[in-house]
């Protein structure tokens, strides 16, 4: 069952495209990865009607199937750290920030990572930004 406070529009805005920073920017790998991991988690949680524990429950919901290295970043080789078992259609939005992290990536490069935020959202953050940012509860930005 999807919540309407959140459900609705997270289709709304997924439908619309609005993962990434808008207009016709290309997105980098690491973007898109994101992009497709926030899809098929949003699209399992809707069908599977709980979120998805691990990689392997929202493989089916890649629109065109998923290789391997969907999981990886290309900036840094490692796996993205997806933050399993968080109803996003729960999570009521702050006012401050209504963008909650959904994944990111473990080290990133330069000094920046990439960040899934839901609702659709991919940024790209320096660590300070990231310790700052919203996360569900019961998880906390990276040390």
């Amino acid at each position: 069952m999807i919540n309407v406070r959140w459900g609705l529009p997270l289709i709304a805005l997924t439908l619309a495209g609005c993962f990434g920073r808008g207009g016709n920017h290309a997105l980098s790998p690491a973007e898109d990865r994101l992009k497709k991991i926030g899809m098929a988690y949003i699209n399992a949680t809707n069908h599977l009607g709980r979120p998805p524990e691990e990689f392997s429950e929202i493989r089916p919901y890649f629109d065109g199937g998923v290789d391997e290295d969907v999981i990886r970043s290309p900036n840094d080789g490692e796996e993205f750290v997806v933050l399993w078992g968080i109803d996003y259609n729960k999570i009521p939005p702050m006012r401050k920030d209504p963008f909650v992290v959904a994944a990111y990536e473990k080290r990133g490069s330069g000094g920046k990572r990439y960040v899934l935020r839901i609702p659709t959202r991919v940024a790209l953050m320096s660590d300070a930004d990231l310790a700052k940012a919203v996360f569900p509860p019961g998880h906390q930005p990276p040390q």
